[in-house]
């Protein structure tokens, strides 16, 4: 099974095609994905949180923890690279069966259904 991303975007909403951060060395953003069989109609959504260095000095810490996974660390924030790296995470994720998709795609991402009942 072929997947693709078919839209990415910030956690408030804006398309990463055309935005671009305020300064590219200072960036922490959730970053979503809807990712889904290629040439095929449906999504899911798919998550992580993108940082650099600096970024990483905004948060907050809840119980002495400033992150956790999914979280990537980036030198400074460059669309370009970042959406190459993402790619090549995906298409290392196909296998014969959406269900198999999944499950490897959550050991990247976080999933939307993840905790679901």
């Amino acid at each position: 099974m072929k997947l693709v991303i078919y839209a990415i975007y910030s956690g408030s909403g804006q398309n990463l095609f055309s935005w671009k951060p305020e300064d590219d060395l200072v960036f922490i953003e959730s970053i979503l994905m809807d990712i889904g069989e290629k040439n095929k109609k449906g999504a899911d959504l798919f998550s992580i949180r993108i940082a650099t260095p600096e970024g990483l000095k905004l948060l907050k810490a809840e119980d002495g923890i400033l992150a956790a996974r999914p979280l990537i660390i980036v030198e400074k924030y460059d669309f370009n690279e970042l959406w190459t790296y993402l790619n090549k995470i995906v298409l290392s994720c196909e296998a014969d069966s959406w269900s198999d998709c999944v499950e490897k795609l959550r050991y990247h991402f976080n999933w939307e259904y993840d905790g679901y009942r």
